[in-house]
């Protein structure tokens, strides 16, 4: 499909299944958004990015459950990414390989992103710090996490990472709760890492849509002792804005 239509410059696939790989060779295209379903034997196993020269938003959406294959070998102006799942089997950035997210194997950053959008079954503050590694001038994180099977490494120290110190400017959390674990990494961003942070956003339920429950949070986040003095919190209910639309 993409051969033949050489002068193609997006590319939107919407519910999409039955095709077990997907590969991009396209000297156009700029922007690619695809949604997959169905069992795992008709599913997307292996999405590929071979030659994109000109690729700047890649965003892949399945089933929760969707361990797929990413490798992006060559996307020298890609700067929108998502939607990574820590369910991931194998992410594949030049030379830097990803088994398994906590586990890295550093060879190659991709300097060229901007907007990095994660959907996490736990926040685990190693996943993310990986990704920082990887893609050192990030400014927007999305990070998407359900309620429940919280998850957090409270003491992880991460060391001077350039993505902290320089370049992230807006941190989203969607499906925040306000307990204590989502409490602690937004913390761990607002309070200790983020040097220049601008925004921090915390999409909650709408169960939680009252003004006592906002003023517990902005207490437990301690905004006074924030590492980015200009730093500003805000919080929406049920509105889990696209990043694609923000990047």
């Amino acid at each position: 499909m993409l051969s033949g239509c050489p002068a193609l410059n997006s590319l939107t696939l919407g519910y999409s299944s039955g095709f077990r790989q997907f590969k991009i060779n396209a000297l156009k295209l700029k922007y690619v958004n695809m949604y997959f379903h169905g069992s795992d034997a008709d599913r997307l196993q292996e999405l590929i990015v071979e030659n994109a020269p000109c690729l700047e938003t890649l965003h892949h959406e399945g089933p929760y459950k969707d361990n797929i294959t990413i490798s992006i070998i060559s996307a020298p102006k890609l700067k929108i990414l998502g939607r990574l799942t820590d369910n991931i089997s194998r992410l594949e950035l030049g030379f830097t390989v990803f088994k398994g997210l906590p586990d890295v194997r550093m060879a190659t950053v991709m300097r060229t992103l901007k907007v990095l959008a994660l959907r996490l079954d736990k926040l685990r503050l190693d996943v993310v710090i990986n990704f920082m590694k990887c893609f050192p001038c990030v400014e927007k994180l999305y990070i998407k996490t359900p309620t429940a099977g919280e998850n957090t490494q409270r003491h992880c120290s991460p060391g001077r990472i350039e993505c902290f110190d320089h370049h992230l400017k807006k941190l989203q959390i969607s499906y925040y709760s306000g307990k204590r674990p989502h409490a602690e990494f937004a913390k761990f961003f607002l309070l200790l890492n983020a040097g220049v942070l601008e925004s921090l956003v915390l999409d909650a339920s709408r169960n939680n849509k009252f003004g006592w429950w906002i003023e517990n949070q902005r207490r437990q986040l301690c905004p006074e002792k924030k590492a980015s003095v200009g730093a500003q919190i805000d919080f929406t209910f049920g509105d889990c804005s696209s990043y694609l639309r923000d990047g």
